[in-house]
């Protein structure tokens, strides 16, 4: 286990390093007038996910993690992530719409395309749902949810899934409309790779883990693979965005750019493992997946089922 903490924390040090380097070279890119509100929003996230690596590099062993400073840097990040989400939209929607009509495919991997302002509104409803989990990974670790009858726990992963109630209200964008015809390149591979990462992560480690913590109640916030998850997740949700405008203002190469999100991609798959591991009732992972392709677009329902069918196994 402290092998794995040490080789995690150099490989967090290092992809943080070159992407201080990268935004150190790519300065301008924070102060241009256009989309200031969007560019200043930028700067300060980027600000709180390094302040968050900080805590998982530094710190020699996890400090408990429900402690106020812990609470306020994932408050920070739920709060400058859904800033820099709506912001984007709101200063760059118009400005893309022509841009869009020209092209079959977006997405942020294409070095060429234009981020259309429906994947901006689709990204920030996963923001606000990574503030519903976060919030719940908190109160799940307090004595007095631990001590709540299993129906209540249940009730509260139910709470936290709630937010799946307004999907429809956000626009949905196929990553399979990125796959490039013919022969796949490295952008259409790794397209695909991101597909089934995102319904690994919305099947095991969004409802699987929310149920099993019901269940099963694990204090995640004081351990070092939960901050390291956490910070690589929410690194995830934008660095691709960022990275792709680096590229189409020729601050870095596309080459550059795709061999940055494959590094994060292999780093925060390799971090989930703990938490499988520690946190995870594969029952309730089990269930979730499969539900996933068997009961589509019924989150509420799938979560309470599996809540029954873990409760019952366990």
């Amino acid at each position: 286990m402290d092998a794995w903490r040490d080789v995690a924390r150099t490989s967090i040090a290092g992809y943080f390093v070159v992407l201080l380097l990268v935004s150190v070279r790519s300065a301008r890119a924070f102060t241009g007038k256009f989309g200031r509100r969007h560019r200043l929003c930028g700067l300060a996230h980027l600000g709180v996910l390094c302040l968050r690596a900080r805590d998982v590099v530094v710190v020699a062993d996890a400090r408990g993690g429900g402690d106020v400073e812990s609470v306020m840097l994932d408050l920070a990040l739920f709060v400058s992530g859904l800033a820099l989400t709506l912001t984007a939209h709101a200063d760059f929607a118009k400005a893309h719409a022509a841009a869009e009509l020209r092209q079959s495919a977006s997405g942020p991997l294409h070095a060429k395309t234009t981020v259309t302002g429906s994947e901006m509104l689709e990204h920030a409803f996963y923001q606000i749902v990574n503030g519903f989990q976060i919030a719940y990974v908190h109160i799940v670790r307090r004595e007095w949810f631990r001590t709540l009858p299993v129906a209540m726990r249940c009730a509260g992963a139910l709470a936290a899934t709630s937010i799946w109630w307004t999907r429809s209200a956000y626009p949905v964008n196929s990553f399979s409309s990125n796959y490039s015809a013919g022969m796949p390149d490295i952008e259409s591979v790794l397209y695909r790779m991101k597909k089934w990462q995102y319904v690994l992560y919305k099947t095991v480690l969004l409802h699987g883990l929310n149920v099993s913590l019901a269940v099963r109640p694990v204090d995640l916030p004081s351990t070092l693979a939960w901050k390291m998850y956490w910070l690589l997740l929410n690194a995830a949700y934008v660095l691709e965005f960022f990275l792709q405008t680096l590229v189409k203002r020729k601050y870095i190469g596309q080459s550059s750019m795709l061999l940055m999100n494959q590094t994060l991609m292999v780093i925060s798959t390799v971090a989930v493992l703990p938490i499988l591991r520690s946190a995870v009732v594969p029952t309730a992972a089990f269930v979730a997946f499969a539900l996933n392709f068997l009961n589509r677009k019924r989150e509420m329902v799938n979560v309470a089922i599996a809540c029954v069918a873990t409760i019952q196994t366990s």
